[in-house]
Parts: structure tokens; sequence; C-alpha cells
């Protein structure tokens, strides 16, 4: 509980590293509270009577006097994954590396942990592969995308909030004395209403929209989320294109850029010294202007740099049906599929969607035949210059790493070249309700391992 760490985003304030404990019975707030004292906790969190697990939280005194609201991050993943087993690995900060797992809506005791280092963590997850044979790690490829700190932030509510935990027996005398009148006066006035002429009763509350609760929640969750599109994805291109495969006696080795928040992006590439002449002096004096460098060893450099590219959230870009997608995308997919050594669509999954409750707290059921978000997990593999044809089929792809290598390519063809690049992202679609969705295309090495329903495989024979 000495460990947690406490990160802003956006307005809230995101809590790392509680204790998680798991509650067996009914009447969770009681026994959380009661928990937490024993526990000499000065923050609860407990998502309701019927929660599987109570977080702890020792919180210093500096942080208790802020006005800022506390949430739990792991709860507000809870949130998004109600059912199932999930687990998310994210590196918050240099020596801050978060794992949790989250169990059918309940965080793993134990988990929401922060280790200082990659290999700690990845071990740490090791430990959950065994105890959750059918663990899903979020992220990893042809699973969910990882929720950004910005999901999760919006996804924060009254379960996810941190409560302060009340020690009356500390209070002094004076303060106990005036606690114990209030309650007097509160017994008096309970008995006075008990006693005087019953008033009519209320009238029903008038009942909520699903259609209309569902939509606005589902418009909550695509508001978190970056639609990179043509424009942003030529911008990043662009960049790579401007890259000198050689400049000042040092060589290009690769390039990657991550996408961060509002559109921008984080590139990074490596050089390596291979001209004896060459110097850290020569290739600062040669860079340039917008080249942040470091250098990792006598040999090695990694320049960085920002892009400020354009973004669209997922509710105001462009996005298609997954009919629609699967008649005309994936058969302009199949036309450039001979430019590229490995081209990828994974199974489809349903957008991740805080459900909505009513007055009463409880969730509102989701109308059938109500338009939801789909987001399939791609990735293409080719020639650099391949990117040109695929540019135009991106209006709808978010995307999570694009990355830039120089191979040792003897023999150049279509599908191979000295530059080669490497897409990967999620692709949004719509569609009515959720339904099972045709097999993965893997168009790797020419080979067709599924069949497409209207459609041709996903590659023909050689």
């Amino acid at each position: 509980m000495d460990d947690a760490l406490i990160l802003p985003v956006s307005s809230r304030s995101l809590v790392f590293g509680l204790d998680w404990l798991p509650l067996l019975s009914g009447r969770a707030a009681r026994t959380a509270y009661r928990m937490a004292r024993q526990r000499r906790a000065t923050h609860v969190v407990v998502a309701g009577e019927t929660a599987g697990a109570v977080g702890l939280a020792s919180i210093q005194a500096r942080h208790r006097g802020s006005q800022a609201i506390l949430h739990s991050a792991a709860q507000s993943l809870a949130r998004l994954y109600g059912s199932g087993t999930v687990a998310l690995l994210l590196e918050l900060s240099e020596g801050h590396h978060w794992l949790v797992a989250i169990h059918e809506g309940a965080v793993v005791a134990r988990t929401d942990r922060i280790f200082r280092s990659p290999g700690q963590a990845g071990q740490g997850l090791g430990e959950l592969k065994q105890a959750f044979p059918q663990l899903t790690i979020l992220g990893e490829e042809q699973s969910p995308a990882a929720p950004s700190l910005a999901a999760l932030a919006a996804a924060s509510d009254g379960h996810s909030r941190l409560l302060p935990v009340a020690r009356y027996g500390r209070l002094p005398q004076p303060a106990q004395r005036l606690l114990l009148a209030t309650l007097v006066a509160f017994l008096l006035w309970r008995a006075w209403a008990m006693l005087r002429p019953a008033v009519p009763a209320a009238s029903p509350m008038p009942a909520v929209d699903a259609g209309q609760a569902w939509r606005q929640a589902t418009e909550q969750a695509g508001r978190a989320i970056a639609v990179h599109g043509v424009q942003g994805t030529q911008t990043v291109l662009h960049s790579l294109y401007q890259l000198p495969v050689r400049i000042a006696g040092w060589s290009l080795v690769s390039a990657d850029c991550v996408p961060e928040a509002a559109g921008d992006w984080h590139c990074r590439a490596r050089y390596l010294r291979d001209e004896p002449l060459a110097s850290n002096e020569t290739l600062l004096e040669k860079a340039p202007s917008a080249w942040s460098i470091e250098f990792l060893s006598i040999d090695q450099a990694q320049p960085a740099w920002r892009l400020r590219t354009t973004a669209q959230s997922l509710t105001r870009a462009r996005i298609r049906s997954a009919p629609h997608n699967e008649r005309h995308l994936w058969s302009s997919l199949q036309a450039i599929q001979p430019a590229f050594s490995s081209l990828q669509l994974g199974r489809p999954m349903p957008l991740a969607v805080i459900a909505p409750r009513d007055a009463q707290g409880k969730p509102v059921p989701r109308p059938q035949n109500l338009q939801t978000y789909i987001t399939r997990p791609v990735r293409f593999d080719g020639p650099l210059r391949s990117a040109s044809v695929l540019l135009p089929y991106t209006e709808s792809i978010s995307w999570k790493r694009i990355t830039l290598s120089l191979r040792d390519a003897r023999a150049v063809d279509v599908r191979t070249s000295r530059l080669h690049a490497s897409f990967q992202g999620d692709l949004y679609e719509t569609q009515a309700e959720p339904e099972s969705r045709p097999k993965p295309l893997d168009a790797a090495h020419n080979t067709a391992v599924a069949q497409l329903p209207g459609a041709v495989a996903a590659a023909s024979s050689p």
C-alpha cells in the first residue's frame, strides 16, 4: 500500500499499485471498510455491494490534502472487461512497469503491481499465465488493443473512485461529543418522520431510453480512440521517406514511430558508425534540426523526433460497416497483396464499452440491432515503396506502431527490398449487433488460410 503511484490523466488522477483482496459474500461495502481499518489503509475502492474484490491504499498526507479526485486504474480496467480473464502490462514511465489482471470483472489479488524493471514485470506475467491458462494479454498480436491511460481515465466513475476511510476511534473527545449529538438529533428526526402522516408515494421514475443510453456510452468510449486515417499515415510515411540512409559516416539500421495522444507521434531511429573518420561531432553538425540525438555507445546513435499529425476520434472518423469492408476493402487488399510479404487481418472484437446504468445503479440491457463498433488487429509487412499502394485503404485504421528496417536483400523483387516496413494497428468497423465473424486472413507467403464470405480467398496461388 505504500507504493501507490498517482498520475494525473486529463481531468482525473489515476492511482496504481493498490492491494486487492477478494470478497466472498454480500454487503461488500461494510466488509471492505472493516478490512481497510484492520490494515490501516487510508482509502478504499469497492465497486458496489456485489463487488468481488476490494482495493486498499495508503495515500500520503500531501496527496490527501489536494482537491484531486483519485480513481483506481485497475478498477477502471475492470469496468472495461466485465467477463473473461485479461492482463495488461504497461510501462508508465522509466522504472515503473504496471501489471494488472482482471477475472470476470474483478481485479485479481496480488496484481495491480508496479515493477522496477521489464524483467521483473515479465516474471510476474509468466506467473499469471500459469495460474490462468485462458489469459488474454491486451496489446499482444491477435489480442484486443491495450487501452491507453486516457481510455482508463474515461472509464473511471463512482465505482473506481478511492474513498477515504474514517477512523472514529481517533477523534478527540469534543469531536466525539459533537458526533454523538448529531446522531441523537438524526434519530429524533427519524422518529418524527415515522410518526407524521404519510405523504403520497412519488410517481415512478421514467424508464431509461436504452438505445439513447447505449449510444451515449459508445460515444464516450469512441472519443478516447484516435483514428489516424490517410492523412495521418501519410505524414508518418513522409517522415520515414526523408530519413537519410547514410549521414556523416553513419548508416541507418532501423526506425520506429509510435502514436501518442492527440495525433502526435514519437519516432526514433538507430544509426551505426561505419567509417573510421565518422564522429559524434560530425553527426551532430549534419543532423536535421528536429533531431534529439542520444548516443547509446561509441558506435551507436539514436536520434528522436516528434511529429504532429491530424487524427480524428473514432466517433468523428468515417467508419465503414463490416459487410462493406468484406466486399470492397478486403477485395482491394487482395489486389495489392502481391506487393507485400505479409498481410494479416485478425479476428474482430467488439469495442469495450462501459454499460450505462439506470437510476437504481443497475446496468441497462443493450438493445438488439444497435449499431456498435468492432475492431480487427491488422499487420502489413513489405517493402517501404509498397506503402504508397496501401495508403488509400487506411482511412479507418488506428496505428499502434510503424517501423522501418534495413535488410540484406540479395535478390530484390516486388515483395522484398532493403527498406522493409511494418505496419501494426487496429481496423475499426461498424455492425448492427455482435456476432461471430470470419476467420482471420493471413496472406503471408502467398497462402490462403481463410475463405471470406462472398469473396475469393485471401491470396491466389503462385
